[in-house]
């Protein structure tokens, strides 16, 4: 499975202090300090979304996975990247793409409604890291006015040039949430002979570890992780922003699907009617109470709008779905002629 980081070296080590274990006030200490040297030495983990480009990626790194999601790795001496691009620009895996990216590549040599719509869906998540590209010596004031107060503005706009795209990468250093229990995003899955069932995905937050029990939603159990790889390679342990493939034990590959969520510690859970503060998309018509289509994390299926309110809708679900409290539902149109995001929301209420 090439997918991950590569470890940082093995070094002895003694703790700067004295610890009388049985004492629970060292406790809090004990773990911080050994999370803090677990990740000593741990290479840079950084996932970018390619849009509307479907050359970059293979320009930029080494084709791995391929579904409606295409993956590509690249390997440095300090980083590990992952890219994905939607296949032929699919709606559903680019919303799902853009749910678990820690930048953007869009490429605006042709502004088409597609790239404007992928601009909007980049500012309304926040996503501050990423890439325009323009031809070289082009007129950027049209770019400028359209990111103007969104968060897009903090985007660098470069002509497209490898080297000073990975130039640019290679500065960005993506927060992590080490501390939470963990969760990890599954991407694709799949049955290996001799090993059993195995998932590819991120570490979305915290810290796994071989043998870790975890819930597994929406399936709602108990399952195990048997074994971790990154690179090809076997690992104990794998933290927050890394790309992982597990070996899982308890689960069947019918319940190990895009947008299955392994969580630590009741960090996640699930629901099939959910009331969300909802921004609305401004240059989207009208919001209806009916149908409609959403992704959650990875997770993208039918939704229904039942309740609308000033600030704020409730949607419902056939199947449960799993989330945490941070991940935000974005919601669109399948059928628009043109612009199809509606808008996001994050869980307020559970009814």
């Amino acid at each position: 499975m090439n997918d991950g980081l590569s470890r940082g070296e093995k070094s002895s080590f003694s703790f700067p202090f004295k610890i009388d274990a049985s004492r629970p006030m060292y406790f809090d200490a004990i773990h911080s300090f050994m999370t803090s040297f677990l990740l000593q030495g741990v290479m840079k983990h950084v996932t970018v979304g390619i849009f509307h480009d479907d050359a970059l990626g293979r320009e930029l790194g080494k084709k791995g996975t391929v579904s409606d999601l295409v993956m590509y790795n690249k390997k440095t001496d300090d980083c590990i990247y992952t890219f994905m691009t939607p296949f032929e620009d699919k709606l559903t895996a680019k919303t799902q793409i853009l749910s678990s990216i820690d930048a953007a590549i869009v490429n605006c040599e042709q502004m088409t409604p597609q790239v404007g719509e992928t601009i909007l869906l980049l500012d309304s998540l926040g996503i501050t890291e990423g890439i325009l590209l323009l031809p070289a010596y082009s007129d950027r004031t049209q770019i400028h006015q359209m990111i103007k107060n969104t968060s897009l503005e903090q985007f660098t706009v470069l002509e497209r040039n490898i080297p000073k795209i990975i130039g640019h990468l290679v500065r960005m250093e993506p927060k992590r949430d080490f501390s939470s229990p963990a969760v990890v995003i599954t991407d694709h899955s799949f049955s290996v002979k001799g090993i059993g069932e195995v998932i590819l995905g991120f570490v979305k937050q915290g810290m796994i570890n071989t043998h870790d029990t975890m819930m597994l939603y929406p399936a709602n159990k108990e399952v195990m992780i048997r074994s971790i790889q990154m690179q090809d390679r076997d690992f104990d342990s794998a933290t927050a922003g890394c790309r992982v493939g597990l070996a899982i034990k308890g689960a069947a590959i019918e319940e190990l699907k895009r947008g299955a969520m392994f969580s630590a510690n009741g960090a996640a859970t699930i629901n099939t009617r959910f009331t969300l503060r909802f921004t609305k998309n401004r240059y989207y018509p009208e919001i209806k109470k009916g149908m409609s289509h959403g992704t959650i994390g990875m997770q993208s299926l039918p939704v229904t709008i039942t309740d609308i309110t000033d600030g704020t809708i409730t949607i419902e679900t056939e199947k449960p779905v799993g989330y945490t409290k941070n991940d935000t539902f974005i919601l669109f149109d399948l059928n628009a002629k043109k612009l199809h995001h509606i808008g996001n929301g994050t869980v307020i209420s559970l009814s």
